[in-house]
């Protein structure tokens, strides 16, 4: 029996450690606690890497917004790169890729609680939705998938994303990392990248969550579909990460009128970068009792599946990956002080 559950257990789709495209790594076959990930070491080390981190995003926004892939551009900043400080940190910061795809920022499972959740962690409840890069320039809106799929082409009120009646030159553009609603026709804009031609990818999370409030507050036009605007675009809101405030916020009214679909905690100092980061905590909401202590309302508990387990019986086949990080860093550490 114990040949067949290891034998399962090394048939992982997702690689990526604390995927969310896995099971919480808190609910899967029980390991020893030594063999935990120390999530909270990694985020230190991103952002440690994010200050040390440099990278040309104004040139890589304008390849973005008008599918520009220049090869000699390339040449040019991999030369530039090398010469640079920083390469230690390509682990943890890598370039945006030279395409749609995979430019979304992504979360990690919350396996461990931040010791410092309240003070320096946002929280936004999403709605159930499709993840999506929204990219409006040359007077039109587009919606990708996170892997790059062009899924929807229309026109918006975003600046850059109407050449008939916009009111913007047709060489402005803006990014929004989006969730689509389809029976609501609805864009929830979870964060911001770039609005009216000026990038905000190596902003901090407090400055993006402002300036998109700010920037999509000052067009109401956003929320209404019109002739010239077919689908509504919704700021989700942030919260702060106490406990009393949390309750509050899964006790009261949605702000969307969809379902719930779970919890993103968001580091007040972190980038918006491309691919996953344990910056960025992603909890469902029946998990919120277990991980946070906090009560959550019985028709969020209802969501439980039949096959959810307790932490103590249950951590991931991601948990794995993980163990073995850790190991593989600690030895480093070891040789270092020899």
């Amino acid at each position: 029996m114990d040949d067949l559950i290891s034998a399962l257990a090394g048939s992982q789709v997702t690689f990526q450690p604390n995927s969310t495209a896995a099971e919480h790594p808190r609910f899967s076959m029980y390991k020893a606690k030594s063999n935990t990930v120390n999530q909270e070491a990694r985020r230190k080390k991103f952002l440690e890497a994010q200050k040390n981190k440099r990278f040309d995003y104004a040139s890589h926004a304008r390849r973005l917004a008008f599918s520009k892939w220049d090869s000699s551009d390339e040449t040019e900043e991999e030369n530039q790169e090398n010469e640079s400080e920083d390469m230690d940190f390509e682990e943890y910061i890598p370039k945006p890729p030279r395409s749609y795809k995979d430019q979304l920022m992504l979360s990690e499972w919350l396996v461990e609680v931040p010791t410092d959740l309240e003070d320096q962690w946002y929280l936004k409840l999403c709605p159930v939705g499709k993840r999506c890069l929204v990219v409006a320039s040359r007077g039109v809106t587009k919606a990708y998938t996170k892997s790059g799929y062009n899924i929807m082409s229309f026109p918006s009120e975003i600046p850059g994303g109407n050449k008939v009646i916009s009111s913007k030159p047709l060489h402005v553009y803006c990014f929004l990392d989006c969730i689509f609603n389809q029976l609501e026709n609805t864009f929830y804009i979870l964060d911001i990248m770039c609005w009216n031609s000026h990038p905000c990818f190596d902003s901090e999370t407090e400055f993006r969550f402002y300036w998109m409030q700010a920037k999509t507050g000052e067009s109401t036009d956003l929320e209404e579909i019109t002739e010239s605007h077919h689908y509504k675009f919704v700021s989700l809101p942030h919260y702060d990460c106490s406990k009393e405030t949390i309750k509050d916020v899964l006790w009261s009214d949605l702000p969307f009128s969809c379902k719930l679909d779970g919890l993103l905690f968001y580091h007040k100092k972190s980038h918006y970068i491309s691919g996953s980061t344990p910056l960025v905590g992603w909890l469902k909401a029946f998990m919120v009792p277990e991980m946070l202590g906090i009560e959550v309302p019985p028709a969020l508990c209802a969501e439980k599946p039949s096959s959810y387990v307790s932490m103590q019986q249950h951590v991931p086949e991601a948990f794995e990956k993980h163990s073995k990080r850790k190991e593989e860093e600690e030895k480093a550490m070891y040789y270092e002080e020899d």
